[in-house]
């Protein structure tokens, strides 16, 4: 059998849509760790480090709204 070599390519939407992904998936993380902390500090921690990981959705979203516009 003949292994044969595809290129692989990411284009800058690619990128944004890789990282938003991930920031999403943090989201998702922060939310449940905030519900399950037990103490005051942790769960102020927490919730500035969601609010943080919220701003960078929003930025990355907007990003790639504007590539899609370029694109048009």
């Amino acid at each position: 059998m003949k292994a044969s070599k595809r290129e692989i390519t990411l284009d800058e939407c690619d990128s944004l849509r890789d990282i938003l992904f991930a920031e999403k998936a943090l989201l998702s993380a922060y939310t449940a760790a905030i519900c399950a902390s037990e103490r005051k500090e942790m769960r102020t921690e927490l919730l500035s480090a969601f609010s943080s990981a919220a701003e960078d959705v929003f930025f990355l979203s907007d990003l790639l709204s504007a590539r899609k516009a370029d694109r048009a």
